[in-house]
């Protein structure tokens, strides 16, 4: 018979099916630091409230008087952003922009931008085979995260 915690477990890790045993280690760990800061019982609203609040200081940035930018998700390769803008957008889509290391410039998500980006780089060959078969914008359908993402963080630096 399975008990009261071990079905809480399960109920957790299946949101980590799919996921890199690294990443699933550097979320535990955030939520081990996050829970240090609240008391007991927990209350998910509070956690929600202060993930919200830390992610917006640290993650939005104004672009100009009529939208702003956020990082939605990053590797050690590449930092992906993207752009809300107040006036809606009628041709659909995601506004995603990236840079690498070492590059403060926001540049559009394309295919022909990630192969610039990466050419003369020791990934140009990796990112090239990726994109002959992928286009840029793929998404892992379990975690949702951009397939490239997936893929550079199976590469050592």
């Amino acid at each position: 018979m399975i008990t009261y915690q071990d079905k809480i477990v399960q109920n957790i890790t299946k949101q980590f099916d799919g996921m890199s045993k690294i990443e699933v280690y550097d979320i535990l760990q955030k939520i081990e630091s996050l829970l240090l800061d609240f008391n007991t019982p927990i209350q998910f609203k509070e956690i929600k409230n202060a993930l919200e609040t830390s992610s917006r200081k640290n993650n939005v940035t104004a672009v100009d008087e009529y939208g702003y930018c956020y990082l939605d998700d990053c590797c050690q390769y590449l930092n992906i952003y993207k752009i809300k803008s107040l006036f809606p957008t009628f041709l659909g889509g995601e506004s995603l922009y990236f840079t690498i290391p070492g590059q403060y410039e926001l540049i559009h998500y394309d295919n022909r931008n990630i192969e610039e980006a990466f050419s003369n780089m020791h990934l140009e060959p990796i990112v090239s085979h990726f994109l002959k078969y992928n286009p840029v914008k793929k998404r892992n359908p379990k975690t949702k995260r951009l397939l490239l993402l997936e893929l550079f963080d199976q590469i050592d630096p």
